[in-house]
């Protein structure tokens, strides 16, 4: 193949790539949404909190962007989807009586690809959201107080486990707190003593 005849096939592949991406980008930031709403029930699961009592609508929209651990799981979830595929392709390609073993002779089958991809990718994001929810879990026991300052000059200290539209989840000793904005004034961190 000529150098011309490259050029033109990876000018096609190029359009055709850039003409299917305002279909893409919608179904890409719903998943990333999907999967933000995951990571967001497993985070207050932990503490026994269900989160779709207290969000709207927009809490989930911006979710993705709210932690940077989502958004890194995210972008290294494509990763490792394009590493995983290549490992197939090159599995199936150098040691095929391994593969052909591996996938029980149903790797000639036309759903057996795709369904195996999609269960994997679907265990592969509740596992990540599981271990989230136990991160955060473990991290907000070791972060530092916060002071809740209410209207009527009561004081609340606490961990502080998120927000979530207009309500704040505080963890006071091993008691969730939830406190809605209008009923505090001030929201600060505690000093050491």
């Amino acid at each position: 193949m000529d150098k011309e005849m490259r050029m033109v096939l990876v000018k096609k592949e190029y359009e055709k790539i850039v003409s299917e991406l305002p279909r893409i980008l919608p179904v890409g930031y719903l998943i990333m949404v999907l999967i933000g709403m995951l990571f967001n029930y497993f985070k207050f699961d932990y503490f026994g909190i269900n989160i779709f009592q207290y969000a709207s609508v927009f809490d989930f929209l911006i979710s993705p962007f709210e932690d940077p651990h989502i958004l890194l799981f995210i972008f290294g979830s494509l990763l490792v989807v394009v590493f995983t595929l290549v490992m197939d392709k090159l599995w199936e390609r150098r040691f095929p009586k391994s593969y052909k073993r591996w996938t029980l002779s149903w790797m000639n089958k036309g759903w057996y690809k795709p369904l195996s991809f999609v269960l994997v990718l679907i265990v592969y994001i509740f596992y990540g959201a599981y271990i989230y929810g136990a991160y955060t879990y473990g991290s907000i026991h070791r972060q530092k107080d916060v002071v809740v300052r209410f209207q009527d000059a009561d004081t609340l200290h606490g961990k502080q486990i998120g927000k979530v539209g207009n309500t704040l989840f505080l963890l006071c000793e091993n008691e969730v707190k939830v406190i809605p904005f209008t009923a505090f004034r001030e929201l600060s961190f505690r000093l050491e003593e």
